[in-house]
Parts: structure tokens; sequence; C-alpha cells
């Protein structure tokens, strides 16, 4: 409940997992993942890193989700979710081993529990590598592409 400010807002996080009455096989727009509150559930349930990426015109930001209650397993990095947030569409993307990851999400850090602590030191130097890319004027094509 702290996590979601409102319990409101927590029943529609909520009713949004359950799923949908009618079988048609498309979701309604109410049980759409919205990463923001969702993140935290995906990465808690499978005891993985969630990790969103989006473009920046989009509006949206880069962040990592990690599990709010548990300690890492032996080998956290071999088990990582990439997910691309393209226009209205999640996808799930598979990036190369050890890559930079963007920065934990703020609600994670005000609400972890005891162990949970020990991923977010796990991940730091990537996390690192990751603002330091962010933090680069990007350079134009030398040749049209």
């Amino acid at each position: 409940m702290p996590i979601y400010d409102t319990e409101e807002r927590y029943n529609k996080i909520l009713n949004g997992l359950y799923p949908p009455k009618c079988t048609s096989g498309i979701a309604p727009i109410d049980k759409w993942m919205t990463t923001p509150d969702m993140g935290h559930i995906i990465a808690s349930c499978y005891n993985r890193v969630v990790v969103l990426l989006t473009l920046p015109e989009m509006g949206g930001v880069c962040e990592t989700y990690f599990p709010i209650r548990s300690a890492p397993p032996l080998n956290p990095h071999s088990n990582i979710m990439f997910l691309c947030l393209i226009s209205d569409h999640y996808l799930h993307v598979i990036l190369k081993e050890d890559c930079p990851l963007p920065p934990s999400c703020k609600e994670w850090m005000n609400n972890k529990i005891g162990e949970a602590e020990k991923w977010h030191f796990v991940f730091l130097d990537r996390q690192h590598a990751f603002n330091e890319l962010m933090s680069k004027e990007p350079k134009p094509p030398k040749k049209p592409t």
C-alpha cells in the first residue's frame, strides 16, 4: 500500500492483475500493464530484475525494478527481464550480458525491506555505466544512415 499512495490506485492495480472476464483474446485497457505500477510486482513475483527501457521523446523514464522483499539469488545477472516500451506496447528484448542498467526506481529505494537492499549493491557498477552513457552528448553519424 505505501508504494501505491492511495487505496483507489492500489485497487486499480490489483484489479488489473486478474484475468479479464471476456475471453476474446484481447486485453481491455483496464488490464494493460503499467510498468511504474507493475514493475515491482513482476520483479517480486519472479525474484528477478525487471528493466524498463523507453525513448526520451515518449516522456518515459528508463528504470530498474528489484524485488522488494527478497535477497538476490546466487547469480542475479543471469535472469534479467528487459522490457522496451514502444508506443503503447511492451516488447521483451534480449540485451548483451553485463550491459549497463538504468537507475533503480525511487519507489523501490523507499520501500525495500531487509535483505532486498543487496540487489542495489550487486548492480551498482552497471547502473553507474548507464549514467555515464546517458551523460554523454550523442554524436551524429559520419554518413547518413
